[in-house]
């Protein structure tokens, strides 16, 4: 009797250390998503000042004759298109992990939903179990089983927590190959277009750039999620390098080329130390997962042994 109740509690034990961990989460991802929501209505207006600008210079008003008449307009108009670009790009980077976190949340909540009485059912079995001890057992085995329970409650709990880290790291990881590849090809592309290339070969390389631009936004969230899930295992978390985040806007000569080739190339580098660092810590949960998994199966098996001996 005890042992098949003892097999339905291993069995729902997971079911509630998974709903403790997705509580912990939904709690701090409701937290981050009202900073998220505060700081995106900040750089929202930001975003509408910086676009007046550009408008009020492009058109004719006071400001844009007297640009004119000192014939600094075309520098004044690219100051404040770079400005509105790089404006766009922290209120995308912004509205980026504000989606992300809300997705995040849905999920964690639909699979809460699906937990929900796993705590009732978990806590009724555990009273059945303790009232047959108080049957046929005495206050040290009842006891002993309580400790047993906790000791398992605990270890499963760590091993929901490394295993949504492992999956985390490597959604992050496959990112982090693909933004690799992008800048490989925007560095040949950088090559062709310094000797000598032609129209094609610059678009060819803005567009890369383009494209690394957005995936570093989904690198650096996916990143931002990996360092939450460290945390709960007790690792350092990773940085995200400077020169990954943002490009020179403008490619209007040599000088300007030379830049952000140079600006690539130091990406691409920062981008092959942030995936050996991901591949590092992953090969290390793993291996941790590993030994968790057997220090739950000998527990199991200490567990199942002394209730098989009531």
């Amino acid at each position: 009797m005890l042992k098949d109740i003892n097999v339905k509690i291993n069995q729902i034990k997971e079911q509630v250390a998974e709903k403790k961990v997705l509580e912990e989460k939904l709690d701090s991802l409701n937290k981050e998503i009202s900073m998220y929501e505060c700081e995106l209505r900040n750089l929202e207006e930001m975003l509408k000042n910086e676009l007046h600008d550009v408008e009020k210079l492009k058109k004719v008003s006071l400001s844009s004759i007297i640009c004119t008449i000192t014939r600094n307009k075309k520098e004044k108009i690219e100051k404040e298109e770079k400005e509105y670009l790089i404006a766009k790009f922290k209120y995308d980077d912004c509205f980026s992990r504000v989606d992300s976190a809300k997705n995040s949340k849905l999920r964690i909540e639909d699979r809460l939903n699906s937990l929900a009485n796993c705590e009732n059912r978990y806590a009724e079995l555990l009273d059945t179990k303790l009232a047959l001890i108080n049957i046929y057992g005495d206050a040290n085995e009842k006891n002993r089983i309580l400790n047993m329970e906790k000791e398992l409650d605990h270890y499963f709990k760590e091993l929901k927590e490394m295993e949504d880290s492992i999956e985390a790291g490597n959604t992050l990881y496959e990112e982090i190959a693909y933004a690799k590849e992008i800048l490989q090809s925007a560095k040949n592309w950088g090559t062709i277009d310094l000797l000598g290339g032609d129209f094609i070969s610059s678009i060819a390389k803005h567009e890369k750039v383009d494209q690394a631009q957005n995936q570093f936004i989904r690198i650096s969230n996916l990143l931002s999620n990996f360092n939450k899930e460290l945390k709960d295992v007790n690792i350092n978390s990773l940085n995200f390098s400077n020169t990954m985040k943002t490009f020179d806007i403008f490619f209007d000569n040599i000088f300007t080329d030379i830049s952000v080739n140079s600006q690539i190339s130091n990406s691409y580098e920062d981008i092959c130390k942030l995936q050996r660092d991901v591949d590092i810590i992953l090969k290390k949960l793993k291996d941790s997962k590993v030994s968790l998994h057997e220090i739950i199966d000998d527990k199991k098996d200490e567990y199942d042994k002394f209730i098989n001996s009531l």
